[in-house]
């Protein structure tokens, strides 16, 4: 089940990009661009000092923010900070994070889809790439939905 609903989400994002491939260029906005550039920067620099609540700055602190992984779907600002409580107890656990935007295209003036590599050095060097949905609420970029693998 959770494998059709990342398939679907995928199929639907992918549809909708190839219909409005030229709308990308019109919402355009090389302010909005180094915004979120910059927040992605703030939170691998949080991220490496191992300040988590700095790190997830970068997410809409809102119940309705969605986490999907292999594990499935999370929902919640509070439940995804506890997570990464939980699976990263201190800076050593952190380790160096690396993220890299390789796409980045915007849906409307205040809607962004991001697409990424991840890589975290910690004992061994593990990482993957990342599907971001970011939405600028109350002014400021924040990434609402996170699809990592």
């Amino acid at each position: 089940m959770k494998k059709h609903f990342l398939v679907l989400l995928l199929f639907v994002f992918t549809a909708s990009f190839a219909q409005n491939k030229n709308n990308f260029k019109k919402y355009y906005s090389e302010k909005d661009e180094l915004e979120i550039i910059n927040v992605i920067d703030r939170q691998v620099k949080s991220w490496n000092e191992g300040n988590i609540e700095g790190y997830m700055a970068g997410y809409w602190n809102s119940d309705s923010l969605r986490m999907v992984s292999k594990a499935g779907i999370q929902y919640g600002w509070d439940l995804t900070l506890d997570m990464y409580k939980r699976n990263f107890s201190g800076k050593e656990a952190m380790g160096a994070l690396r993220l890299k935007a390789i796409k980045l295209d915007f849906i409307n003036k205040d809607v962004a889809f991001v697409i990424g590599k991840w890589e975290v050095d910690s004992n061994s060097v593990v990482g993957g790439h990342f599907v971001q949905l970011w939405e600028k609420i109350k002014g400021k970029w924040v990434i609402t939905t996170d699809y990592t693998s």
